[in-house]
């Protein structure tokens, strides 16, 4: 009788659970993520020593009946399927030169990763560091000892598991490219089986057009345009714009400072952030435009308490760490 545990369940199950990782991250809720990708990475090792020798899923502790059961000693599986953990499967991979071995940085962040899973899973945790980059790195080991690709491993999430591998780009590049990965599969996820056309009527519900006033005080006046989303490529981004107490009186010069995508999400938090995708960062307007602007708009405070709203998803620190 062919047994239950083989590569392809465990290999089909660390892609399932990989998705649902991912997919957690990228909705920015750590517990969630840390307990998928833990998964993952638990059924990968356990794939890649299948893939040697189903016996090294064994447990050594006075117990043969896996043991007998890999081995093909027996007709019938076990009743109870029992195989080790995720530490010892990790520990023998390293033995083998899989993955990274102790004393290193590689092998603690992996230690982490696994530790975390185990402290969520049973007691729940917050405020830990992010360990996307250590998922991602030890997927793409195992995935070169079984000799798997990596595109078709990650499938719609390639391109994001690329931006966190990639080491050529700054920081602050990488958390840019990252969300922008993130909001596109999430646009497709919400309007993929849309009809044509209806994305168009969503786009132009939630979008506002013309130059709006958010916010003026003693120090800057804050407004907001419409721009195309870098990520959705869909013309429903808010670009919010900044111009200082000492702007000349003409031919005012607005910073760009951020970015708020109704549709995917996508959000960009600084200057150099809208500068990393290509949207300009300064635009010109006359002060009558902005005279009849906040003559003609809506009540500045009411648009100041729908920033407020939306600023707490929008602020991203660019040091944040794969």
């Amino acid at each position: 009788m062919e047994s239950p545990v083989t590569f392809d369940r465990l290999y089909e199950g660390a892609k399932r659970f990989a998705y649902l990782a991912m997919e957690a991250h990228a909705e920015e809720d750590q517990e969630v993520f840390l307990l998928h990708a833990g998964v993952s990475v638990e059924r990968l090792a356990k794939a890649a020593l299948a893939l040697v020798h189903p016996t090294l899923l064994t447990e050594v502790n006075g117990k043969d009946d896996m043991l007998l059961h890999f081995a093909g000693a027996v007709s019938k599986p076990p009743v109870r399927l029992r195989t080790i953990g995720a530490s010892t499967a990790i520990g023998r991979l390293r033995k083998m030169d899989v993955l990274p071995q102790k004393p290193s940085s590689e092998a603690d962040d992996l230690d982490g990763l696994i530790e975390l899973r185990n402290g969520v899973a049973h007691l729940g945790t917050v405020d830990v560091e992010d360990y996307l980059g250590t998922f991602t790195a030890t997927v793409d080991k195992l995935l070169q000892n079984v000799g798997r690709d990596r595109s078709s491993f990650w499938e719609s999430w390639s391109d994001t598991a690329q931006v966190v591998l990639d080491d050529r780009a700054d920081r602050l590049e990488k958390a840019v490219r990252l969300r922008m990965g993130q909001a596109r599969h999430r646009f497709r996820a919400r309007f993929g089986d849309l009809p044509e056309g209806a994305v168009d009527g969503v786009a132009q519900a939630v979008s506002e057009r013309g130059l709006i006033v958010v916010e003026v005080g003693p120090a800057k006046a804050l407004f907001q345009t419409l721009s195309q989303c870098p990520a959705c490529e869909q013309e429903a981004a808010a670009l919010f714009l900044a111009v200082g107490e000492d702007s000349a009186l003409f031919d005012m010069e607005l910073a760009a400072e951020g970015l708020l995508c109704g549709l995917c999400g996508f959000h960009l938090a600084s200057t150099d952030e809208v500068k990393a995708v290509g949207l300009p960062t300064t635009l010109q307007y006359s002060v009558e435009d902005l005279t009849r602007i906040v003559a003609e708009g809506p009540d500045p405070a009411e648009r100041l308490a729908t920033l407020k709203l939306a600023l707490p998803i929008a602020r991203t620190d660019p040091n944040d760490s794969f």
